[in-house]
């Protein structure tokens, strides 16, 4: 199985940022153990470059952009937005063939997304945007959060239904969920799990749609997309007062967009997606604030799952895994399937 040590799939599609925090102000982040630059052109189209000058290794972050060329701010050599060096201002012409990695990116609002294996891979076809992002039916909504732990655990966290009653029972968790039966579809590349609960719905959700205090059905589903997303989707039925819903089957779709910075370390984009309240700001924002609140738990659990493997030492530990551990176990099958097939090519 994969765990934190397993090398980082590169060819793959991953959330770099979100639209709107990529300007001509230049950008700096790591992804998959690369430290990364973005910026926009003059003509808005967006750019990642390999951060590290070619030179003495110098952030091109800390640099300027002169219209589209970047200018390292330690001795000034300059780069185009391919990367090639095109001027060092100590000799007339720059050596022939230095450089910067330059990296295929596509926007597809509100995300920019980068490609950090094999350029020659890189089918925008392969893209997995959701179509809830830009339906005109959905309201949208994104946080961000940094974990100092492994993206396998994150992932695998997303595929395990049964902690809701445990780690986030102060949040949108219920007692109900660990007993409920789990459906798991494991085949192939596909890694989904559901579970239907019968519950009183927690605040995030009975409070925007005026279901307080009325028992619910809630379907909860978690599906493996690539090594870069995970999405969750519920389903809520009201079943103490179904007129409520004559007009409308209130769903929510969380697109859980999944970037290691390193073995050890995600960025977490999440796009909490609704098709009820889409209009409504305010309820957006407390559904967002409860949705921090609950997937902060997540990261206190990986962070301290990390943490404990960095720092106990006792000899000859393993994991058990249970039968409710499947869909998890064969997903992280399939990485270390991913990860080894890049090495082999390698």
């Amino acid at each position: 199985m994969a765990n934190r040590d397993t090398p980082l799939i590169r060819n793959a599609w991953y959330v770099a940022a979100r639209s709107d925090e990529i300007g001509r102000k230049l950008f700096s982040r790591q992804y998959l153990g690369i430290s990364t630059v973005l910026f926009r052109k003059e003509d808005g189209a967006p750019v990642a470059l390999q951060n590290r000058c070619c030179h003495r290794s110098f952030p091109l972050s800390e640099g300027k952009l002169f219209g589209d060329v970047l200018e390292c701010g330690y001795h000034g050599f300059r780069y185009n937005t391919s990367g090639r060096c095109i001027a060092v201002p100590s000799q007339d012409r720059p050596p022939h063939n230095i450089g910067v990695r330059a990296f295929p990116v596509i926007e597809k609002k509100p995300f920019i997304w980068i490609w950090p294996g094999d350029p020659d891979l890189a089918d925008a076809a392969l893209l997995p945007h959701q179509e809830y992002f830009d339906h005109p039916d959905w309201a949208v909504n994104i946080g961000f959060l940094n974990i100092k732990g492994s993206y396998v655990h994150l992932h695998e966290n997303l595929l395990d239904l049964s902690h809701l009653s445990f780690l986030h029972d102060k949040t949108f968790g219920t007692p109900e969920y660990a007993r409920a039966p789990l459906e798991a579809t494991v085949e192939d590349e596909h890694f989904e799990v559901w579970r239907h609960v019968e519950c009183v719905l927690p605040p995030i959700y009975s409070r925007p749609l005026g279901w307080e205090n009325e028992k619910a059905m809630r379907s909860s589903g978690s599906l493996f997309v690539t090594p870069g997303l995970h999405v969750n989707t519920g389903i809520l039925k009201n079943l103490d007062k179904p007129e409520k819903m004559e007009k409308l089957q209130p769903m929510v779709k969380v697109a859980q967009l999944i970037t290691p910075e390193t073995n050890t370390s995600t960025n977490y984009y999440y796009a909490q997606c609704r098709n009820f309240c889409i209009d409504d700001g305010e309820m957006g924002a407390f559904m967002l604030k409860a949705n921090q609140a609950a997937f902060s738990e997540d990261v206190f659990a990986i962070e301290h799952i990390n943490r404990m493997q960095d720092t106990d030492q006792t000899p000859d530990f393993y994991e058990v895994d249970v039968p409710a551990d499947r869909p998890g176990v064969a997903m992280r099958r399939h990485l270390k399937k991913l990860a080894d097939a890049e090495a082999a090519k390698s």
